[in-house]
């Protein structure tokens, strides 16, 4: 049994590392505070990959800040992994059953399969739901759809698995494929994953702020709201990834 996606183990790692890198800065600035706090010219260390210092006064103001502009780094890169997650999810999946030609494969064989494994009482019963739906006869064409799928009988909507499954390959593909606006309905429209309203907002809310950013808006972003959000996200990811083991990653080229 395979606990997690090799994409949920990256974008964990990866998460993990911004953050202690968060943590480092918390310890430093105020470390740095109390260094600007005496009496002395210059600061006691100076800087990694920088020769010259900036002014104690440069740095008071710097550290004023630096909480704002740490929330708005940390959103930028928690989403982008998030992001990245969810594709390389996606892709690992494809992988797992054999590459995209043998996925797309199987899916039409499967459709085929369904096509042909109608018996003559299937095809009875079938004959009888073959009609524009007539008034006062519901409870018949109840029964015959219950007898027909107990039976096994695969109906229309069954048939655009490989429809399905093409489309799903398409937004595997890293240049043309998935944007983040998308993440939402795929997980819920071809994933079936049960995203609720409170999902959706805040992955809205997380992605907005993170356009927002990038695009050279700034707007506030305190770091305790970008660290709750990189936590929701987490949560997110790791319900994703429980979900696609449990629904998505058992071997079919074999069936």
């Amino acid at each position: 049994m395979i606990s997690h996606t090799h994409a949920f183990d990256r974008y964990r790692k990866l998460s993990q590392a911004h953050l202690d890198f968060v943590v480092l800065v918390c310890y430093a600035v105020p470390a740095l505070r109390a260094d600007l706090s005496t009496s002395a010219v210059g600061v006691s260390h100076r800087p990694d990959h920088f020769r010259s210092a900036n002014s104690k006064e440069a740095l008071k103001r710097c550290a004023a800040i630096y909480q704002g502009e740490l929330g708005r780094s940390t959103l930028i890169a928690i989403f982008s992994y998030f992001e990245s997650y969810v594709g390389e999810a996606m892709r690992e999946l494809s992988d797992f059953h054999g590459g995209d030609e043998t996925f797309e494969t199987l899916a039409q064989e499967r459709s085929e399969t369904v096509k042909v494994r109608v018996t003559k009482d299937m095809a009875m019963r079938k004959r009888k739901l073959q009609e524009y739906a007539k008034k006062g006869k519901d409870l018949k064409y109840r029964d015959q759809s219950h007898l027909l799928d107990a039976a096994g009988f695969r109906f229309p909507t069954e048939l655009f698995a490989r429809y399905g499954a093409l489309k799903f390959l398409e937004k595997t593909k890293e240049k043309r494929g998935m944007r983040a606006w998308e993440i939402p309905d795929l997980l819920e429209q071809c994933f079936l994953f049960p995203l609720s309203e409170a999902d959706r907002k805040e992955f809205e809310h997380a992605r907005r702020l993170r356009n927002s950013i990038g695009h050279g808006k700034a707007p506030s972003a305190p770091l305790k709201a970008s660290l709750q959000i990189a936590s929701k996200l987490h949560n997110l990811a790791a319900r994703i990834d429980r979900y696609l083991l449990e629904h998505f990653f058992v071997l079919q080229r074999f069936a």
